[in-house]
């Protein structure tokens, strides 16, 4: 009886065994799964992100004419002021000197942005004391930008600012500046950006301008996905479920689009994720866009 049992169990097991291999081998010989687009004609844009601090309309660096002790600043940080009108008082009570307190001006009309002393201390020509800055309705953005993408920008250009202060507001702005020449040891050029301000934003703020730089309308284009990163020039094209590569032509290299100049065509369909794991001539399952 319990050889029977034993005989039954055994066949039990292998009966088991057959049917998981048999799943197993159907796993195996199902296509593997790759995400296309269909290929069409769309705009390409490359832009770029530039870090920038904001600036008045003008703006200067307020020094004292004489060498002495501060008595007194009467116009503190955040204080409006008149083109010649005393910021501070500077006293030179060296022996033997006038000790009369002589002003100390603003060379513009504008707003005391920042004081960089304090009553008792003492000052001389060469020490900045005070940063004036003029601005109303525009405000303007100073930013570096590479060597590379300089001959990209110019005057005129539009560019989308945001602030840590403002995460909700997205500000607009318009290239009015290229510095002509690069700084020799950043290799970089200056850009000024001016933006409209509805006080709000105030001198002194960081942010990023985003700009673009390069556009092209109606053209051939594929995601960045659908380029290998080892080699930018060769996709795998879906051709009737099997895969295909091909090697293209690109253009422009935008954000999120490149542009191809040569070897596909609108209405074809391309691998986005899992083209590595397929082989050429290997049939696939294509999943489009946007019905996975």
């Amino acid at each position: 009886m319990k050889r029977n049992i034993a005989l039954i169990v055994e066949i039990c097991l292998l009966i088991a065994l057959g049917a998981c291999n048999g799943t197993r081998q159907r796993a195996q010989i199902l296509p593997p799964a790759v995400n296309t687009i269909t290929v069409e004609r769309r705009n390409v844009t490359r832009s770029i992100q530039l870090f920038g601090i904001l600036s008045g309309e003008q703006q200067v660096i307020v020094t004292s004419k004489i060498t002495g002790r501060v008595t007194e600043i009467v116009k503190p940080e955040g204080s409006k002021v008149l083109e010649d009108e005393p910021i501070a008082y500077v006293v030179n009570d060296i022996p033997g000197m006038d000790y009369k307190p002589g002003p100390v001006r603003s060379p513009i009309a504008g707003v005391v942005g920042k004081v960089y002393v304090e009553p008792g201390q003492m000052v001389s020509p060469a020490m900045p004391f005070a940063a004036i800055a003029r601005f109303s309705d525009r405000i303007k953005m100073k930013a570096a930008v590479s060597d590379a993408d300089l001959p990209y920008i110019r005057r005129g250009a539009k560019a989308t600012i945001s602030f840590s202060a403002f995460l909700d507001t997205v500000f607009t702005g318009v290239v009015t500046q290229v510095a002509p020449m690069l700084d020799p040891q950043s290799r970089s050029a200056t850009v000024e950006i001016t933006i409209p301000n509805a006080n709000k934003l105030v001198p002194g703020m960081a942010g990023m301008a985003r700009l673009i730089v390069e556009e092209k309308r109606d053209v051939v284009a594929v995601p960045i996905a659908a380029l290998f990163t080892t080699d930018e020039s060769l996709i795998v094209v879906i051709e009737r479920d099997t895969a295909r590569f091909r090697n293209i032509t690109i253009g422009v290299r935008g954000d999120e689009w490149v542009e191809v100049t040569g070897g596909l065509e609108p209405g074809e369909k391309v691998a986005t994720i899992g083209k590595e794991r397929v082989k050429a001539g290997e049939k696939v399952t294509a999943v489009e866009a946007g019905q996975q």
